[in-house]
């Protein structure tokens, strides 16, 4: 086999690698975290991770695959179609943003990671809302202000799922990135 193929097929191997690392993590912290505060999850920040390490198609793949794998253990339904595609976006346009970038900026990756996790949470609450025939806005309205919208928690989903992703985006993200760039690329 020429060099040439070996190195292609050993990086399409580590590709896979971290595909399957970065799905499984978050599978396994969507399950294990699920009695802890709600939205408080590590989900879209290793799929943003994994966009900006392994390109846009791994983003994509990691967001899709840690979604639809951990639903089998909640119980999948049709929401799971369009929570699969929207974190899958969210990988995509991770990558798209910051894949070629060889350093990063604590605040900008905090704030981008907030920004997409943002588009997810009220994609995901308007596509809900027009499947289940609610009103979108309450749909939004419960994202932040659940108790002024009438709903039965006062706790702010949306805002603690952004604020998740652009805390550790904004901590460990940037450290993160560049050891896993280390091993993958």
């Amino acid at each position: 086999m020429p060099q040439s193929e070996k190195t292609n097929s050993t990086r399409k191997t580590r590709l896979l690698a971290l595909i399957a690392a970065l799905s499984a993590a978050n599978v396994a912290f969507r399950i294990a975290l699920t009695g802890g505060p709600p939205n408080v999850k590590p989900t879209a920040f290793l799929v943003i991770v994994a966009g900006v390490v392994g390109g846009p198609i791994c983003g994509f793949a990691v967001g899709w695959l840690s979604m639809t794998i951990s639903d089998l253990a909640f119980g999948a339904g049709v929401w799971t179609i369009e929570t699969s595609s929207g974190m899958a976006i969210v990988g995509l346009l991770a990558g798209l943003l910051w894949h070629h970038l060889r350093s990063f900026n604590r605040w900008k990756m905090a704030l981008g990671g907030f920004l997409l996790t943002m588009l997810y949470d009220v994609g995901t609450s308007v596509v809900d809302a027009l499947i289940f025939n609610y009103p979108w806005l309450s749909s939004l309205l419960a994202l932040y202000v659940p108790f002024i919208s009438g709903g039965v928690t006062p706790w702010p989903f949306g805002l603690a799922h952004e604020l998740t992703t652009a805390a550790l985006l904004g901590t460990i993200g940037p450290s993160l990135i560049i050891r896993i760039r280390k091993v993958y690329q």
